[in-house]
């Protein structure tokens, strides 16, 4: 199996999220609440939450879908 060159970019279906993946043990998730965003940073220690990335990685949720560097990247600047 290939491995994912990094970073990866991710939205949820719904577009409430958004993920910057940098490593198979590390995400940044932008989340919108409301009018307002949270920017969440997960460095994945236990198992389940590297589940959870791998399952973005290989985009087995079919809730996710990719999208392009520049709709995450955006948002970050504009939300940090």
């Amino acid at each position: 199996m290939e491995q994912p060159r990094f970073p990866l970019y991710r939205r949820s279906a719904n577009a409430l999220n958004w993920y910057r993946i940098e490593s198979a043990t590390a995400l940044v998730e932008v989340q919108r609440i409301g009018s307002r965003y949270v920017v969440h940073r997960l460095a994945a220690v236990a198992y389940p939450e590297q589940v959870r990335i791998r399952s973005l990685i290989d985009l087995e949720d079919g809730h996710v879908q990719a999208c392009a560097a520049e709709e995450v990247e955006s948002l970050l600047a504009e939300v940090e």
